[in-house]
């Protein structure tokens, strides 16, 4: 007996923690989580698959697709914390296959709002190309008839293949974890749950993966709403704690590790981005802005892990991300690596340093150096390479020379160039005048 299964996911995300609350407003951790199983019944296939969700011991109340406000989405592999029996509110999709040969595909497709609102459908059908279309479809039909409010189309697939007893595909959407008893005695605390996007995570933390305060999303809460004003209105506070917890007069209170930011947050590190980079739009010849397109497949790409500086009141100030994944950086070449650093690059121990950004009133007060150390120790945990590249405008601001220093003091390593590329121009007026041979004769 054999399973075979593969996965799709193009999804937004967020930390899940079902019963987590913040105020009147307060939205939902939705984690989307796929399965896959086997059985010699369907039902035990369905079984199997939920073990695989992370959901194998709750008792299922399906929902009809909407998506509340202010509703954060992410994918989460691992079980889902919650006692045994309680009930969790989902929306999921499955797909069944019993014959050798065939296949089963199921997926959740969802759209939201500038809000965190939106609309979930869930399909399955026996080829990728079959559950996507309808997927779209349905989404968009929706989408039309509810003026097209909602953004793009996000979504997560999963498939079995039958080779000989039946098998299950799983995509579900796990909205909250809710007690028999919720409401008439105290609730018993949820077990440990341990998030690996967090390099160390507060006691003081709701979530592995959360501010002070609450999940990232908390810049959706406290930033978002100058999305639509004339200039954003990012502010964090002055005071807090360095990332290790002793006293000092910076803002950073900690920093985490996060593999996805959720849609909404990203599009507002975006504006971020924009005011800190914008600028080298025209200092520099060579392109150093991502598209904005690039910029939120980048938020959403796990590969590539967001190192966030927070402060005392749970605000983003600060953003540096860091990847061994060399594909995702495409003006990079990943075979100079391999063939310079076979040994690095084979254990994919080879650290590139994509972009680090600090809040504008908060520069100057540590927080780039927080983020960076913490990357540097990543790298020094691994006895890897750390790489990055900048442009002459900030090789003359320094910002190399901060990082070598920091990996001098951390490492006892010197910072090397392994490569340059110059720009340059020639500015033509016309064909160069000849002297009049004729007027130069005798």
């Amino acid at each position: 007996m054999a399973l075979a299964q593969s996965e799709v996911q193009v999804a937004p995300s967020t930390t899940p923690h079902p019963s987590q609350q913040r105020g009147e407003s307060v939205g939902l951790d939705i984690s989307i989580r796929t399965g896959t199983g086997t059985g010699r019944t369907l039902l035990s296939a369905f079984d199997h698959a939920l073990q695989g969700a992370g959901v194998g011991d709750f008792n299922l109340v399906t929902l009809s697709s909407v998506i509340p406000t202010a509703s954060r989405i992410r994918h989460v592999d691992g079980l889902l914390p919650g006692g045994h029996g309680d009930l969790l509110f989902s929306v999921r999709a499955e797909a069944f296959a019993d014959r050798p040969g065939d296949s089963a595909w199921a997926g959740l497709g969802w759209v939201t709002d500038e809000t965190g609102g939106g609309l979930f459908v869930e399909h399955h059908g026996h080829s990728e190309a079959s559950v996507i279309e309808q997927i779209e479809h349905s989404l968009g039909d929706m989408n039309a008839k509810r003026g097209g409010r909602y953004g793009e189309v996000q979504m997560t697939l999963a498939s079995a293949e039958c080779t000989e007893q039946p098998v299950c595909a799983l995509v579900l959407a796990a909205f909250r974890v809710s007690s028999w008893h919720e409401g008439s005695e105290p609730a018993s605390p949820p077990p440990p749950h341990e998030d690996e996007l967090v390099a160390t995570p507060p006691a003081a933390s709701p979530a592995a993966a959360s501010g002070p305060g609450g999940t990232h999303s908390q810049v959706v809460d406290d930033w978002v709403a100058a999305e639509h004003e004339d200039e954003p209105d990012l502010v964090g506070a002055p005071v807090g704690q360095t990332a290790n917890g002793t006293p000092d007069q910076g803002p950073v209170v900690r920093v985490s590790v996060e593999k996805e930011v959720d849609y909404a947050t990203a599009k507002v590190f975006y504006e971020l981005y924009r005011q800190t980079f914008g600028e080298l739009d025209h200092e520099a010849a060579g392109r150093q802005l991502l598209t904005r397109d690039e910029f939120l497949a980048e938020m959403l790409d796990p590969r590539v892990h967001k190192y966030i500086a927070w402060d005392e009141h749970g605000l983003a100030i600060g953003m540096s991300t860091l990847t061994t994944d060399l594909e995702t950086l495409p003006w990079v070449s990943p075979t100079y690596f391999a063939h310079h650093y076979p040994d690095h690059y084979a254990r994919q121990a080879i650290y590139y340093l994509g972009f680090t950004l600090v809040h504008p009133e908060h520069r100057g007060a540590g927080v780039f150096q927080a983020m960076i150390e913490q990357t540097i120790r990543r790298v020094i945990e691994n006895r890897g390479v750390a790489a990055w590249d900048t442009c002459q405008v900030n090789d003359e601001r320094g910002i190399s020379a901060t990082a070598g220093r920091l990996f001098q003091e951390l490492a006892g390593e010197s910072l090397e160039v392994i490569d340059r590329q110059v720009y340059y121009a020639v500015t033509v007026h016309g064909p160069r005048e000849k002297p009049n041979t004729a007027d130069n004769q005798p």
